[in-house]
Formats: C-alpha cells, sequence, structure tokens
C-alpha cells in the first residue's frame, strides 16, 4: 500500500467513525470518578437508597437489580410478574418509544446489550425482559452516589442519557437517609426533524415477599397527583399490616409531559399479555390502564383470557404499575423526563437473617417514623428536589475536582455506599445498628448457607475499622458509639462486642472482645473531638472509665503493668494468649484517649492511672517483641500454640496505631519501629500474583491480582502447624486501614499500590465496584478506606480546641469533619504558603490553623469562617504568629 492510499483510507475511517459513533456526553454539572464500559460493566451495580433504608442498584448496563428496599439483604433478587405457567417472567424496566416523521415507531428498552453470560439458562436466555429490542451499548461513568449511563444505538434518532442518584448531605443523616431512588431520562433530539418520545416505567407492586418469604396477597395499585407530582401508589390489602414484608412502594414522575398509566396489565395467557402491552404502547406512546377493581364508572375490568392448558386466574399477583410520559422533541432540544421510586417498610425485626434468627421482635425503621407512607415520600422529596441534588452535587464535586489521588477518592467515595446499604439500619428510636456484611439470595455454594445478613450486633472488632461515618455523618457516629456505652457496657465494664435487639436486651451477648472494646475508647475519643459535644462525653464518662478499667480488671492485663497477656478475643475469631501486637496497639491507644479524656474532665487520678499503664506498656512492648523487623506475637511456653499468630508477620499488627493517627492521638508506638514494621509488611506481606499463592480458605484474590495477604512467617521455621485460621487470606479493610497507615507514614507509593490493587480487582468485570464483600457483601470494615484521604491530605480537626491541620504540599483539598466539610487550597509563595480555606455547607470556628512540618497560624482570638466563603492568610515556615493578610480574599 502507497503513502497516498493509506492516507486515503485512515481518512475515510476517520470519516466512518464520525458519521457512525455518537460522541460521549455527560451532566457537566456532575462529577466522574471512574467510567465503566465493555466487559466492565457485567458487575457494576451502584446500590440507590439512604442511610438505614435499604436500595435498589443500577446495573452497568442500565437495569435495575438487586431489590433490596425491605428489610433484609437480598443481592440477586429481582421481582416480577406473571399470570400462568408457562408464561416467562418481566421484571422491572424503562423503556423508549420513539417516532420521527413519518417513520414507524419503534421501542427499545433502556439497557445496553445482556451480558454474555447470560445468554444461557434452562429456558433460552437466561436475563429478565431478554425479549425487548435494546441499544447497542451503555457507558457507565459514576461518583458515588451519582451515576450516568449513555446509552448509544445507530438507528435511535435521540441521544438519550440516564442520571441515577440519591441525596447525600454531608453532616445530615436524615436527609441522607431518604427511601428514595431518582432516575432522570435527558433526551436530546441532534436530527433536523420533530421526533415523538414516551418513556414507561414499570415495576411490579411485589409487597408481601422480600426474595426470602413471604407471598404477596392483595396488592393493588392506584393512580395519583399532588400538583406537578403524578404517578402509581402501591399497597396491599392483604399481607398482615405486623409482617416485616408489609408496606408502601410509589413510582411517580415529575415531568410535565402527558402522563399515561396502567394500574395492572391485561389478564392474558402465554405470552399474550407482554403482547398486548407492546401493542398498546407503540400505537402512539400512550399505554391503556386494565384495572383489576373498577375505580370509575367507565372502567372495565379485563376478562381473562387462558391458554391451552387450562390455566386461569383473576388476579395477578404482583400487579405491574406502569407509567409512561409522552412529549415530542423539536430539532436540537433536549428534554428530561424524572422518575421516583420511593418505598416505605416500617417492620423491621431483630437481626433476622434466614439462618440463625437472632430475634422476631419487631424493631422498627427510623426512616419510616418520618413518613406516613411511600406517596408521602414522594411528595417530600419532590418539595426539596433541587436542593437536595445540589446539595448532593456540592459535596461529590469538592471531593472530585481535589488533587487527592483518584484512587483515594474513589475507594473512599465508593464504600460510602456500604453505609447505605442493608448492611446498616436505624431502628425506630434513631440508633444505628449493622451487620458485618449482608447476605445474596444465592448464598455460598463454599459455604452451602444462605443468610440475608452476615454477623450480626454491629461487631465491634469489625466496626472499629471504619474511619467514614465519623468524618461525614458526625451524629450518626456518636449514636454508635451511645449504642456502645450506654446500653452494651455493663456494670463491671464488659462491652458485649454484638450487641443485642431489642436494645432493652443490649447485654444479653455475654462475649468481651479486647480489639473490639478498646477500640470502642478510642473511637470515643475521636467522636468527642470532632463534636465538640462536652455534655456527651460527661454522660458516657461514667462507662468509658467502667469499660477501660475492665481491661486490667477482667482477663486481658492481668497484672495491670500496660500489656495484654490473658485470653483475648479478637477479629481473628481466636483468642490471642501472650503479648501480641494486634492487642498492644489497641490497648496502648484507648489508654491514652482515656487519659486524654479524664484531664478534659478534671478525673486526675484516672489521668494518671491511665497515663502510667500507657507509659509502661509502650516501653515494654517496643523494648520486648519488636524484632528489628515487625512486632512479634510472644505465645508463654505453657499454652497452646493452636490458632495464635506466634512469630509471624500481621498485616494488621498496628491497627491501634492506624486509628490513633485518625483521632489526632498521635504516635502510641515508638516511631521508627512503626515505620520499619510497615516496610515489613510491604515486604514480608505483599503478593503480586495469587496464582502462585497457596490460600486455605476464602479466596478474595484469584489469578495475577495482587494485594497484602493477613500473615507471613519469613522467619525460618516459625510457621505454626494450626496457625489463626485466615493467615493466608487477603481482605480489603483490612489492606486500606494498613495502606492508609503506610500513607501517614510517608510511604505513600506503597500505600498508593496496595489501594490501586484492591481497585483493580473491583474493575466492573470481575467483581462490583460498589460491593467490597469480606463475611457477606458490603462488608462494613471496607469502609476504612476514607482513611485513605485522611492520611494524604493530613487533615485532623478538633472541635474541643478549635483547632485544624493539613500537610503542606501544594494543591487544592478536600476536607469534612463529620459537621462541616470544604475545601483548602495550598499555594507556595517563596518562604511562606498561601491558605485559602472555605466551608462549604456551616460555619466553622477555628483558634488555630497548621501545616504539619512547616508552620501554625495562631489567631489572636477565635476566627469564624463563613459557610460559602473564601479566607485566604499566610503561613510562614515555622512562624507560630503568622496572621490573616493585609486584605483577605474573601468570595
Amino acid at each position: 500500500m502507497n503513502k497516498l492510499t493509506l492516507k486515503i483510507s485512515i481518512v475515510f475511517v476517520l470519516l466512518h467513525l464520525v458519521c457512525t459513533v455518537k460522541a460521549q456526553k455527560w451532566n457537566s454539572t456532575w462529577p466522574v470518578l471512574k467510567t465503566y464500559e465493555g466487559k466492565h460493566l457485567a458487575e457494576v451495580a451502584m446500590p440507590l437508597g439512604g442511610i438505614g433504608t435499604g436500595t435498589v442498584s443500577i446495573g452497568g448496563k442500565g437495569d435495575l437489580r438487586d431489590w433490596e428496599i425491605m428489610n433484609r439483604g437480598a443481592i440477586g433478587y429481582l421481582p416480577a410478574f406473571k399470570l400462568v405457567a408457562p408464561t416467562i417472567a418481566n421484571g422491572p424496566f424503562f423503556a423508549l418509544y420513539y417516532k420521527k416523521g413519518n417513520d414507524n415507531a419503534k421501542i427499545k428498552v433502556l439497557e445496553g446489550p445482556i451480558d454474555i453470560k447470560d445468554y444461557y439458562g434452562d429456558w433460552g436466555a437466561n436475563a429478565v425482559n431478554s425479549g425487548f429490542p435494546r441499544f447497542e451499548k451503555a457507558t457507565f461513568a459514576a461518583a458515588y452516589p451519582m451515576a450516568q449511563i449513555n446509552f448509544e444505538h445507530r438507528d435511535v434518532p435521540i441521544d438519550i442519557r440516564l442520571e441515577a442518584f440519591n441525596p447525600l448531605v454531608v453532616g445530615d443523616a436524615d436527609r441522607s437517609g431518604i427511601p428514595v431512588a431518582i432516575l432522570r431520562y435527558v433526551m436530546t433530539n441532534n436530527t433536523d426533524e420533530s421526533v415523538e418520545t414516551s418513556l414507561v416505567g414499570m415495576v411490579p407492586n411485589y409487597i408481601g415477599t422480600d426474595g426470602w418469604s413471604g407471598e404477596p396477597n392483595g396488592n393493588y395499585n392506584e393512580y395519583r397527583e399532588n400538583g406537578k407530582l403524578k404517578g402509581l401508589y402501591m399497597y396491599s390489602e392483604g399481607v398482615d399490616k405486623k409482617d416485616i414484608n408489609w408496606g408502601t412502594m410509589a413510582l411517580t414522575t415529575l415531568s410535565d409531559g402527558e402522563a399515561s398509566y396502567r394500574t395492572s396489565w391485561a389478564k392474558l395467557g402465554w405470552n399474550w399479555t407482554f403482547r398486548e402491552f407492546w401493542d398498546d404502547f407503540i400505537a402512539d406512546g400512550k399505554i391503556t390502564d386494565h384495572p383489576e377493581r373498577s375505580s370509575s364508572e367507565n372502567a372495565k375490568e379485563t376478562e381473562f383470557i387462558g391458554d391451552n392448558l387450562g390455566n386461569s386466574t383473576t388476579k395477578i399477583k404482583t400487579p405491574p404499575a406502569t407509567l409512561a410520559v409522552k412529549q415530542t422533541l423539536q430539532p436540537g432540544e433536549s428534554k428530561t423526563v424524572t422518575y421516583m421510586l420511593t418505598w416505605h417498610f416500617p417492620n423491621r425485626t431483630a437481626w433476622n437473617n434466614m439462618l440463625h434468627h437472632h430475634g422476631t421482635a419487631i424493631v422498627g425503621n427510623y426512616y419510616a417514623t418520618q413518613y406516613e407512607n411511600a406517596w408521602e415520600v414522594a411528595e417530600k422529596t419532590a418539595a426539596n428536589f433541587e436542593m437536595l441534588e445540589k446539595e448532593t452535587i456540592n459535596f461529590v464535586s469538592a471531593l472530585a475536582n481535589s488533587d487527592i489521588p483518584d484512587v483515594l477518592k474513589e475507594a473512599g467515595l465508593f464504600n460510602l455506599n456500604n453505609l447505605r446499604s442493608q448492611t446498616v439500619f436505624r431502628t425506630a428510636d434513631g440508633l444505628p445498628f449493622g451487620w458485618e456484611g449482608t447476605g445474596s439470595i444465592f448464598g455460598t455454594k463454599i459455604g452451602a448457607e444462605k443468610a440475608s445478613g452476615w454477623g450480626h450486633g454491629t461487631c465491634f472488632h469489625v466496626w472499629n475499622y471504619e474511619s467514614t461515618i465519623p468524618f461525614l455523618f458526625g451524629d450518626l457516629s456518636t449514636k454508635f458509639r451511645e449504642v456502645e456505652f450506654m446500653h452494651a457496657t455493663n456494670e463491671q465494664g464488659a462491652q458485649s462486642h454484638r450487641v443485642n435487639l431489642p436494645i432493652s436486651n443490649a447485654k444479653g451477648f455475654r462475649h468481651w472482645a479486647a480489639d473490639g472494646q478498646m477500640g470502642t475508647l478510642i473511637k470515643m475519643y475521636r467522636d468527642w473531638q470532632l463534636s465538640g459535644d462536652d455534655d456527651k462525653l460527661r454522660s458516657m464518662w461514667p462507662n468509658i472509665k467502667k469499660a477501660m478499667s475492665f481491661a486490667w480488671t477482667g482477663i486481658w492485663d492481668t497484672n495491670k503493668d500496660g500489656v495484654m497477656e490473658g485470653s483475648q478475643h479478637n477479629t481473628m475469631d481466636i483468642n490471642y494468649v501472650g503479648p501480641n501486637p494486634q492487642m498492644a496497639g489497641w490497648y496502648l491507644g484507648a489508654l491514652k484517649a482515656s487519659a486524654e479524656m479524664a484531664s478534659y474532665l478534671g478525673d486526675k487520678k484516672f489521668e494518671k492511672e491511665c497515663n502510667d499503664l500507657y507509659k509502661r506498656g509502650r516501653k515494654w512492648i517496643d523494648t520486648n517483641i519488636f524484632n528489628g523487623d515487625y512486632y512479634e506475637h510472644h505465645i508463654p511456653e505453657e499454652a497452646s500454640k493452636v490458632a495464635q499468630l506466634g512469630k509471624g508477620c500481621l498485616v494488621d499488627q498496628l491497627v491501634g496505631q492506624y486509628l490513633a493517627h485518625t483521632t489526632g492521638l498521635g504516635y502510641v508506638l515508638d516511631q521508627d519501629n512503626v515505620r520499619s514494621t510497615l516496610k515489613s509488611i510491604m515486604k514480608y506481606n505483599y503478593v503480586d500474583n495469587f496464582n502462585e499463592h497457596f490460600n486455605t480458605f476464602r479466596s478474595f484474590a484469584i489469578g495475577d491480582e495482587a494485594g497484602l495477604v493477613m500473615a507471613s512467617y519469613p522467619k525460618e521455621g516459625t510457621l505454626l502447624d494450626f496457625p489463626f485460621p485466615y493467615y493466608t487470606e487477603l481482605m480489603t479493610g483490612f489492606e486500606y486501614s494498613t495502606a492508609a497507615h503506610m500513607i501517614y507514614e510517608g510511604q505513600v507509593e506503597n500505600g498508593l499500590k496496595i489501594f490501586s490493587d484492591i481497585r483493580n480487582r473491583y474493575d466492573g468485570y470481575k467483581r462490583n465496584p460498589f460491593n467490597e464483600g469480606e463475611y457477606g457483601h458490603r462488608y462494613a470494615r471496607a469502609m476504612a478506606a476514607w482513611a485513605g484521604i485522611l492520611a494524604y491530605t493530613g487533615f485532623q480537626y478538633s472541635a474541643v480546641n478549635q483547632t485544624m491541620k493539613f500537610n503542606s504540599n501544594e494543591g487544592q483539598y478536600f476536607w469534612s469533619n463529620g459537621y462541616q466539610y470544604g475545601t483548602v487550597k495550598l499555594e507556595n509563595q517563596s518562604d511562606n504558603i498561601k491558605v485559602t480555606l472555605s466551608s462549604h455547607n456551616a460555619d466553622i470556628m477555628l483558634k488555630s490553623f497548621t501545616l504539619n512540618g512547616y508552620g501554625i497560624l495562631k489567631f489572636k482570638k477565635a476566627k469564624t469562617f463563613e459557610k460559602g466563603k473564601e479566607v485566604s492568610f499566610i503561613i510562614s515556615h515555622n512562624d507560630n504568629e503568622a496572621g490573616f493578610l493585609t486584605d483577605p480574599k474573601i468570595k
């Protein structure tokens, strides 16, 4: 081929691409952190729902899946409806009708191609709604809790994009706890002719069953209007109002177009029900109701037409609520259709996971006390829609547009969805609780068990790791501490590390965990510092003292020397015997935190007692169990070595130090030893190819994937015959906490590598990027990921002392203390750094501002930084008396 021919070929190919491939267009006001397409859409499923409300997930191709809006985890559950055997089921869908000029009208389901794994089942394709024509390509762009999906098809005359989200407002758990999934379809006519369009959505009214138990009974749908809001209210007359699966749902729209609806579909056999819908909708883009009961004199009951097998029915068990909105788009015009799916299921029971049945007493749902039913949810959301969206965008944009590495932002933000999954719930009194993780309706082949929730009781030693809630929802985090100290701590100071429900029986689980209990003390100090709530601290102080004292009056620090040597139950599901680094760090952190709180409250005796134990314990640990590379577990000679760590290098050995850094407690172990240990963990525990790694238990990394394993035994002859059970595994919560700690210690490259390895495993193709599991899905410990943001920015805040701290690296960074959030911009100017600080959602007061390792600005009097205003000031190197600029730049 000569050069001229080659150039002509290239030009032809480029022109062909321009003519046939539509450019990706996103909502420019919505931030994007990650984009998925092609094979990487297969596992993508982003949950839509609020804190403690349950969720439904938007799939990578645009479908709604994993319907978990009732009171149990149910990943994999998809409600559907059908009338008679052998009819196939129709599941929830949204579809587009379009008609250009004199062309024939067409319909396409608003989904991308079916994944190849669903091509093959007992009845052909194993995907619900597989008979619909669909779009040729979908591209999914996300910055949780916002997802955009662009749908592409060469023959569709309009561009269409889905914008899906649930409100997330920093510091406001109520407005972040709305039971709603918002789906906005944006249509643009890029042709030179008008295009007639209609969007239709269908959701089966499946009240009465949640994928695990129950049956629909007497379910009906009712069309309603209230001003701009119109749609279908779903209820049941037959399901017991005390049943866990009783409640209400609604499918509504806020759009101005011409609405039509169906409270139910025609009662026809075989595939005729679906065919009748198709013929009705494609005729003019509107749908005709087939009510199951007369709502007016003109409404007609539909007579059932059976099949040749003699099947008959008089009632659709899960009547499909169907809502269409018709509009015409002129050339160049864009219009939207916004749907809201809302729900209201008040009858949550106590730790009912369908496996161990920890209780059947109704404890209720906090969100259900805020609304009368699902229709009221829609009304209240509609009334505040613009503000809820704006505040969600503002928060996510502040983070996404900062100079924090993308992988840290992605890990922190995407794992935030765990807080708003069925992993977490709030009982009617507003107190929060959490499973370790949730279950799928498919269960596990390797365990041969099914459960809707795994690990009941807000297991303290699991929940200790998360660093997300305190820095985004401070009041909610403090309520977790209220459960731990005001309800789960007994008179002797022992905490039930799994909380029973109802709350009156919180102490009924009579087992104590050393790491769990010590961690709650560090978290109590952290949450008090972030909130500045002295009254809350004082009210809990008697039980805080008891919980701390239990460490040396109970079974752990048996000789009260600042070192635990007794039987120490912990998150490895074993009881360590003898001094070990994991419990040592927790204990030292708890002692230091308790001493600080005692000092503030004027309890000098207890302050001295805790400080004395802390100093003695720290010196002994650093002197005796650090081997030059890392800290070792010393098992007493007379003790059994079964299910112990021994001389292994544990990924989690510095967890207490990790949490101490996030709380501003400083070092609880020798700094040099800590840094050497982290380097050793990276050296000995990092696996770059799991195809070559022997694992005796669960596999969370496979093939050529990489990450940090739980323990290694680099010293010859040190591997125990029966080490603790998880030693060959890898789990993201432990990896995140360790990687964040590496970043704190200046080992940024290693820390970012671990974060990247994790997110590469959850890439949308191999695993769902919104579902990091461990003991169940959407595991609570994975919310340690937020600590990566804290470590990289060096952000620390104290409402008690009214101080804020950051690292001194040039750039713009996000910050949040659980109540206020904003940005800080750092600019190098000769020997000074110009700081521009802003709070985005509320005023914040500071007495000093520190750039770590550089300098500190002390204000002559407390300075109020007003919401929405940028204030600039200068900090000179090692200058303790730096002041504001003469003319502060205020916007």
